[in-house]
């Protein structure tokens, strides 16, 4: 009743006028804050979150192990993958309206079964179930379960681009688990890990990579696992550091490590941070991480609930955001998992807040890191022209890439770079 028009909640009503405003605020300040179904209906596009993050599907918590702060290895997107036939897999993605099917190659299983088990067992042998579990650029990574091997699931490797299946595996473990997936920025490498049960501590396990299989154009492609020492770590790539660094993150200690050796390159302890980092993402150009810090892991309502952003290239902390609330079972999984989130020019980010009557959601704005005409064009065209449309723009293939972050195009003009964040 007469409040469409209301400025309550700063509201926009146009992508130019979001810019302005934009423009108008200093660095790392709050832009709005709004709730959670104004910002999903009209805000979300004015305010240049464009791509295709899925901010309203509970994502499978029922599926998960232990703590709810799960990495976001799908960079927001929720792809449901189910069972056409016995042989035949479908891909949905509800925010392109995807869909697509996929014949299973059989998968060699070595004995490494317990016999008997079946003997012991009331589960249905033929029961199967599955979960995309990573995705970067085309790249999906499928988990596929079943009560035959109940130890040792399958994991398919799906270039969407192509549509077809270009690898797959298995892993060994003691216990039937869902498995993290990381994909690096160039999908030179693939490391995986069982769903932990804990952040807090690793005990000694192992874990066994087995039957990896790739079509002879992927290669150059490594699939790899996380050593068991860093099991309790947290762990994202990042677009500067490339496909050979990750960065591993424990308590207040921030690291970039080696993934063939696990050698530190270098390290930073005893950040500014109210408490342990249990997430961690990285921005599209890799220029900033945001890290979430919650205590007691294992609660469902925080006592510390704390996002905050780091300049990659100094560790230094530039902002922290307080987003301590209320406990919301239908939407705690999509706020714990797909927040926060990066906008695709990099210049917000957005940060959910669970209040006692309401969901909140607030954009802040993050400041210029890289001095040059490529990136200052790509901030503002990102929010002025939606993410889906990029590719529509009559610009050159390489200008196309550099704003849709493709690999190999996200490093333009880091050598421009004048001073810290």
């Amino acid at each position: 009743m007469g409040n469409s028009n209301s400025s309550k909640y700063n509201l926009s009503h146009s992508r130019h006028e979001h810019w302005r405003k934009i423009s108008d605020y200093e660095n790392f300040g709050q832009i709005q804050s709004i709730p959670y179904s104004k910002w999903i209906k009209s805000q979300r596009n004015l305010g240049g979150f464009t791509d295709y993050a899925d901010f309203t599907t509970c994502r499978e918590s029922r599926l998960r192990h232990g703590v709810l702060v799960k990495p976001d290895n799908t960079g927001g997107r929720y792809l449901i993958p189910s069972f056409k036939s016995k042989f035949e897999l479908v891909i949905v993605e509800k925010q392109r309206w995807f869909m697509s099917n996929y014949k299973l190659p059989r998968v060699p299983v070595p004995d490494f079964e317990d016999p008997h088990w079946f003997q012991r067992s009331s589960h249905n042998r033929n029961r199967r179930e599955c979960s995309v579990i990573g995705y970067h650029d085309n790249l999906l990574v499928v988990q596929i379960n079943t009560n035959r091997y109940y130890l040792s699931p399958r994991f398919y490797l799906i270039d969407l681009e192509t549509n077809e299946i270009v690898g797959h595996f298995l892993i060994f473990y003691h216990c039937r688990r869902w498995y993290e997936c990381y994909i690096s920025p160039c999908k030179k490498q693939i490391l995986m890990r069982p769903d932990n049960l804990t952040r807090i501590v690793s005990l000694p396990d192992n874990y066994i990579l087995e039957n990896v299989c790739l079509k002879s154009a992927y290669t150059n492609m490594e699939v790899n696992v996380v050593p068991p020492t860093l099991r309790a770590h947290v762990i994202c790539y990042n677009s500067i550091a490339g496909d050979n660094l990750v960065l591993v993150a424990f308590h207040k200690t921030l690291e970039i490590r080696r993934t063939d050796t696990w050698e530190i390159v270098r390290s930073v302890q005893n950040l500014d941070l109210p408490t342990g980092i249990q997430q961690m993402k990285s921005s599209p150009l890799g220029d900033f991480v945001a890290l979430r810090c919650v205590s007691p892991v294992h609660s469902k309502e925080y006592s510390v609930n704390v996002i905050a952003v780091l300049d990659f290239h100094t560790f230094n902390v530039l902002m922290k955001v307080d987003v301590k609330g209320c406990y919301w079972p239908v939407s705690e999984v999509v706020n714990l998992q797909v927040f926060p989130h990066f906008s695709p020019s990099e210049a917000t980010i957005a940060v959910m807040r669970n209040c006692t009557y309401s969901r909140k959601v607030m954009t802040y704005k993050l400041p210029i890191c890289r001095f040059n005409f490529q990136y200052l064009c790509r901030r503002a065209i990102l929010h002025l022209v939606s993410f889906r449309d990029v590719h529509k723009l009559p610009l050159p293939a390489n200008i196309v890439n550099f704003l849709l972050a493709k690999p190999g195009y996200t490093h333009i003009g880091v050598s421009d770079r004048r001073h810290p964040c």
